[in-house]
């Protein structure tokens, strides 16, 4: 089985041009369902059932305590590979056709108030003595974060040759579904970047957010420094998160107007449903108020 998942993922590779990180899922994913099988005696890939599937999907839920989206991505892979080997006619039935993929629930996302992401981006002013070395850098990834809406990653692969300073521009190259796109830079984030290149000059690395070691920041040294800051700030229990930085561009861009098709375009969503949900969040938000008069 170990061929034919290599080949599924060259194939995803080459054809579909998948991203590194979309490629490592596929292949952690379905090698977990390789030993598996294997644990259970089946090495024939045509001896697997859609009972045998259903049960290993199972297993891997409850051992995992998968939440209901991860459960939904686990089954997209599988499905996505037993296609795949039907198209390639490798197996005579496709055991994955009767499995169906869970709905995908839109959860209302955790949406920050103004005043509080300017408390968390403040709060690097009060850090302990060690880390405020790093206070124009903390201050640059807080600011970037809500006046662009990039997700985590996007953040961190950065490079200063994606920046157009003169023209107040950033491009994401490859992001989400591999596609490029340009986002403006309001003015707050400008002042910044221009501190911090003074701060970095000369440059000796092209990576724009650079750890303690001189190096691109590594995602732990990213989630550590944010959580201490929303400790800082007293926000820490709310539950926030990178990804709520992005939530509260989106759902501030309309609220103050902003059409959704822009919004769309800025977020780097391929869908406009996806987008949809700041809508009904909004609406939640004024069915609220509402109640309170």
């Amino acid at each position: 089985m170990r061929n034919y998942i290599n080949s599924f993922l060259d194939y995803l590779k080459i054809e579909k041009i998948a991203s590194e990180v979309t490629l490592r899922d596929y292949g952690r994913e379905l090698f977990r369902l390789q030993d598996y099988l294997l644990s259970t005696g089946i090495s024939d890939i045509n001896l697997i059932s859609t009972r045998i599937l259903r049960q290993y999907i199972y297993h891997a839920k409850e051992s995992r305590t998968l939440a209901s989206s991860s459960t939904a991505k686990m089954i997209a892979i599988i499905k996505s590979f037993f296609n795949f080997l039907e198209e390639d006619e490798i197996i005579i039935k496709n055991p994955s056709r009767k499995i169906k993929v869970p709905p995908k629930i839109n959860r209302i996302p955790h949406v920050m108030l103004k005043h509080e992401v300017d408390l968390i981006i403040r709060s690097v002013d009060f850090a302990p003595l060690r880390y405020r070395k790093n206070a124009i850098r903390d201050r640059l990834i807080l600011t970037l974060l809500y006046y662009t809406g990039v997700r985590r990653n996007e953040l961190l692969n950065l490079n200063w040759s994606d920046l157009n300073l003169s023209k107040s521009t950033m491009i994401i190259r490859s992001g989400k579904g591999n596609k490029d796109r340009l986002i403006p830079l309001h003015k707050n984030v400008s002042l910044l970047l221009d501190r911090y290149l003074e701060e970095r000059l000369p440059l000796v690395d092209n990576s724009l957010i650079i750890g303690e070691r001189g190096r691109r920041m590594c995602k732990c040294c990213f989630v550590d420094r944010l959580n201490m800051y929303l400790e800082i700030s007293g926000l820490k229990k709310k539950g926030y998160s990178a990804h709520s930085f992005r939530h509260s561009f989106a759902t501030h861009l309309i609220e103050s107007g902003v059409d959704l098709f822009k919004v769309q375009k800025l977020l780097g969503h391929a869908s406009l449903d996806t987008t949809k949900v700041y809508i009904n969040f909004n609406s939640s938000q004024m069915a609220k108020a509402v109640e309170r008069l």
